[in-house]
């Protein structure tokens, strides 16, 4: 799905984390490869050492090994793009979709069969970092000459979304669960959660 809904979140993103010569061609459904790894860095830098997954797994990362508890910069890419039409149905609060979005995300992460249990956090909290750029709820700090990411709260019913803005991007994710969608469900994400807010009741 092209990058043309919620411009404004993306440009407060994109200036955020200093990328702002991208944001036509993130328009485009384009990302540079600066505005990727600038992405991809943050999520490393969020990424927790010790995870407890809700079946009481519990993840260990060492975070002086990237290139083995990460992903390469290609599937970041595409990671980032699905994330952001996550961040819009939660904009939007189409909370079936975003949900279904990052359910086919995670399924076809598992069932490429070479991710470590590592690697599948690092993707659903690239995921979920990439929903709080979106939403402008990403902030950096330099704290004793190191830069610390923060993760701010994103409130149901932040955003405004019209009718036709909605209908565009269900269909956009419809279309993205369909594709070589399997005859049976896939297991569900082992690690991280998708949203950053609650469903509204």
């Amino acid at each position: 799905m092209a990058f043309t809904i919620f411009k404004a979140g993306l440009v407060g993103a994109v200036a955020l984390v200093g990328a702002a010569s991208d944001v036509a061609a993130q328009a485009q459904g384009k990302l540079s490869d600066k505005s990727v790894n600038t992405l991809m860095d943050y999520a490393w830098q969020i990424l927790p050492s010790k995870f407890t997954t809700p079946a009481g797994k519990v993840i260990e990362v060492d975070k002086t090994k990237r290139e083995a508890n990460s992903v390469p910069a290609e599937n970041g890419r595409e990671i980032i793009r699905v994330a952001y039409s996550s961040a819009q149905a939660q904009i939007c609060e189409l909370w079936e979709e975003q949900q279904a979005n990052y359910d086919t995300l995670m399924r076809r992460e598992i069932g490429r069969k070479k991710w470590s249990d590592q690697q599948l956090l690092y993707i659903t909290t690239l995921h979920r970092m990439t929903i709080h750029a979106v939403a402008g709820k990403l902030r950096v700090e330099e704290k004793e000459g190191e830069l610390k990411v923060l993760l701010e709260p994103i409130k149901p019913g932040e955003g405004k979304c019209t009718d036709e803005q909605k209908a565009k991007l269900r269909e956009a994710i419809v279309a993205y669960v369909n594709v070589d969608a399997p005859p049976e469900k896939g297991g569900a994400a082992p690690a991280a959660t998708p949203t950053a807010a609650p469903k509204k009741k």
